[in-house]
């Protein structure tokens, strides 16, 4: 907390120097053929004043030079083409502030608002919500983590205040698909859970994402292998100008981006950064007995070898590693119900572009992701009792053509192949759990496992979707997606989806969305008992209802309802009330794995309403509501209905941001969530009774982050720095309970209270 304090005064006491200027490039492309457009008028806005402007040339870039540093709105316009506006432009010394922007073709004879903010893709009706890189930056509490902070939005809760699992819609936090410049990405964390999505932090460097689309639900065909949303991560080129460099101090680590052009005049770009964990320093010094470390790098170049012919290549790789300090005889107990979790892997992804005429493009995808999983469980005598050691590789060619007749219609397919190449090395001593049978009164007990197991196989998919304008305010999405999976023994599923959406007025519509969605089984699953091949793909299927209304150009109030209807899901033949929906919250324990023989009838629902109110920055004041009702409940084999592990029921989240000048900015959050359901411990003897599982909820979850931000602008360079205080009067939120076999006493898991972090950021 001193050094807070004396961040604070240095803050308060410091001037920087007046009227610094500097520059706003960008390029302006299609959003539907990646061609770049010419003659559009790119204004600076301040206030709702226009204070400097430019066109863009023949290439699509534009230049506006001599800006003076400071938060502005861009808009751009071009007839044939929807006007849009874009806020949270931040002009600071040092460096130009550098945009990539997409338009979308207008029709004629769709009625659209004339300066747009919330912009969708023609392709999504509901359910989306998109975010910029400074709208992820400066979230109070987020850690400039984009998972974190997509947990601010409708209908998505988390595990607990240390990880950014996202829990959507009552969903699993397995049924998340990430994409990153279009190719699946498995998990973007360090650490992360495996055959599930989240993590404690990403790996993304915060400065290379762009934009991000969130999609919770009813997402077209394009999108599969997953059941609940669609986290869509666009990077940013590096600057095809001048070499610049950017060093930040987070609140988890240190890191560096460097950047700068390829070729000849802005034929290309790179992007380079490097960040490493001081978190085990902190832990070390608090005495903690888990001791966590990562390192990361990220690559990304990009090349126009034409106007039409463009390559784009992204690389990245981790390294995580956990240690114990069992010096203490406390700490030993306490890491006995820790498991060990190393992990290193890579992503490498290619994507080539050919514009094959102003109306159609055809994409080429060749993608690699690889993880190496080393999780071990010892006891408080480091005998190992658990051992999981997987490899899981996928090698991926996708093609994609995307053909724009007009602003009526769109046309897109696609299809690929994935190469799935896993190892599952694993082991389990005999594992006596907490639950007891109401009937006979004996634990269920999870059997000895020893094995080694390759899995080799196929998916494949092809998909096909249509969006068409029609009857001048009707827009309606028509698609078809087709996935196979070799390693099961059902191979092959279809899945139709549909979206409509009626533009009453320009500022009122309605829409509806339809879809059935399915999701491979986890190749953890397929691993520990050749049985499990007779798994099906899970199948949600989605049901949505919105309706939205602009009170103003920067003010939008959203109202949705869904259901999702789930079938096939994998439920253990051993403990028969078990949904696997219902294991993965943060795959601390061997049992969360899914190591066990299973079956495909688990079934269940969630149901919800959604209420969205958002405000953008457009004067000096921004700022969210959210408040979610929902009810998530699952049946296993034995038939009973009970309630998900993530039925939190309801979601209450405020967020607001006030800009004091051109140098400082505030920012709060507050969120208060209902408590997640568990199952009552017996005081006497820790076990859990099969008929009390998840009956009962924990405390509400509710916490205030502040924040403040402020920047210093010199002659050719700038400083940022933060202080972000999570959970600012100390709440002690519990995210569950478990049972101390050494002192016989129930204990709560509790977060560490207030937690004030800095950050310093030196752009050059």
């Amino acid at each position: 907390m001193k050094i807070v304090i004396a961040l604070l005064f240095i803050l308060t006491c410091t001037n920087t120097y007046s009227q610094q200027t500097s520059n706003i490039t960008g390029r302006v492309t299609d959003e539907a053929t990646g061609l770049p457009i010419a003659k559009v008028a790119v204004a600076v806005i301040n206030d709702e004043s226009i204070i400097a402007g430019s066109k863009t040339k023949a290439d699509g870039f534009f230049s506006i030079t001599d800006v003076e540093v400071g938060e502005y709105s861009i808009r751009l316009n071009l007839v044939g083409y929807n006007t849009l506006l874009i806020d949270n432009i931040v002009v600071v010394s040092g460096e130009p502030t550098d945009l990539r922007i997409e338009m979308s073709i207008v029709s004629t004879e769709e009625i659209s608002v004339e300066e747009n903010r919330f912009v969708k893709p023609n392709d999504v009706v509901n359910s989306i919500k998109s975010l910029r890189y400074e709208e992820i930056r400066r979230s109070p509490g987020g850690f400039e983590d984009v998972g974190r902070v997509l947990q601010t939005l409708p209908g998505v809760s988390f595990v607990n205040g240390g990880r950014n699992d996202l829990i959507v819609r009552g969903g699993a936090p397995t049924e998340n698909l990430f994409l990153v410049d279009n190719a699946v990405v498995p998990n973007i964390n360090h650490f992360g859970s495996q055959g599930s999505t989240g993590g404690p932090v990403s790996i993304l460097e915060l400065d290379f994402i762009n934009e991000v689309d969130f999609i919770s639900g009813a997402f077209p065909a394009k999108y599969g292998d997953k059941l609940s949303s669609v986290l869509d991560i666009r990077l940013r080129d590096g600057n095809r100008d001048d070499f610049l460099a950017d060093i930040n101090l987070s609140a988890t680590g240190l890191g560096a981006v460097l950047e700068g052009p390829f070729g000849s005049k802005r034929k290309g770009s790179w992007l380079f950064a490097v960040n490493r964990s001081y978190l085990d320093l902190i832990f070390n010094a608090a005495g903690f007995g888990f001791v966590p470390e990562y390192t990361s790098a990220q690559f990304k170049g990009a090349y126009d070898f034409s106007d039409r012919n463009s390559l784009t290549v992204n690389l990245w790789g981790n390294l995580d590693k956990v240690t114990f300090n069992n010096d203490e005889e406390e700490d030993r107990q306490d890491n006995e119900s820790v498991l060990k979790n190393n992990q290193n892997g890579y992503v490498n992804t290619y994507e080539f572009r050919t514009i094959l005429s102003k109306k159609s493009v055809l994409k080429f995808n060749l993608g690699r992701t690889f993880s190496n999983f080393d999780y071990s469980g010892r006891d408080s005598t480091f005998t190992e009792i658990f051992s999981n050691i997987s490899k899981e590789g996928n090698t991926t060619l996708k093609a994609e053509y995307i053909l724009n007749p007009s602003g009526l219609v769109q046309l897109e397919t696609g299809m690929g192949m994935t190469f799935v190449n896993s190892n599952a090395d694993l082991y389990r001593q005999t594992d006596t759990t907490y639950f007891v049978d109401d009937n006979s009164g004996q634990r269920y007990i999870l059997p000895e496992l020893n094995s080694n197991r390759d899995i080799n196989t196929q998916k494949a998919f092809g998909y096909a979707q249509l969006s068409h304008v029609f009857l001048n305010n009707f827009r309606i999405n028509l698609g078809a997606r087709y996935d196979y999976l070799g390693a099961i023994d059902n191979k092959n599923y279809f899945s139709p989806r549909a979206s409509l959406i009626y533009n009453a007025t320009p500022k009122l519509n309605f829409s509806l969305g339809y879809g059935i969605y399915y999701q491979s089984p986890s190749m953890i699953w397929l691993s520990g008992y050749p049985e499990n091949k007779q798994l099906n793909e899970i199948r949600a299927d989605h049901y949505v209802a919105g309706i939205e209304y602009l009170f103003a150009s920067d003010l939008r109030v959203t109202l949705e309802g869904y259901y999702k209807d789930y079938s096939d899901y994998p439920a253990s033949t051993i403990r028969p009330f078990i949904v696997l929906a219902n294991t993965c919250g943060d795959f601390e324990q061997s049992q969360d794995f899914g190591i066990e023989p299973l079956i495909s009838k688990g079934t269940g629902y969630s149901q919800g309403i959604e209420l969205y109110i958002q405000k953008a920055l457009t004067t000096n004041y921004y700022g969210l509501i959210n408040l979610s009702l929902f009810d998530a409940k699952y049946k296993a084999l034995d038939g009973v209905e009970r309630n998900s592990s993530f039925n939190n029921r309801y979601i209450f989240t405020i967020l607001g941001g006030y800009r004091l000048g051109k140098e400082w900015e505030i920012s709060g959050k507050f969120r208060l969530v209902g408590g997640r359901p568990y199952t009552p411990i017996n005081p006497v003897d820790g076990t859990q009774l099969v008929s009390q599982y998840n009956s009962e909820f924990l405390p509400v979850y509710n916490s205030l982050d502040l924040r403040a931000d402020k920047r210093w602008n010199f002659s050719s360079w700038t400083l940022i720095t933060y202080i972000d205080i999570q959970n600012i009067y100390g709440k002690k939120n519990i995210s569950g309970y478990t049972w101390n076999k050494f002192t016989g006493q129930i204990e709560a898991n509790e977060s560490i209270g207030t937690l004030p972090t800095i950050g310093i950021n030196a752009i050059f």
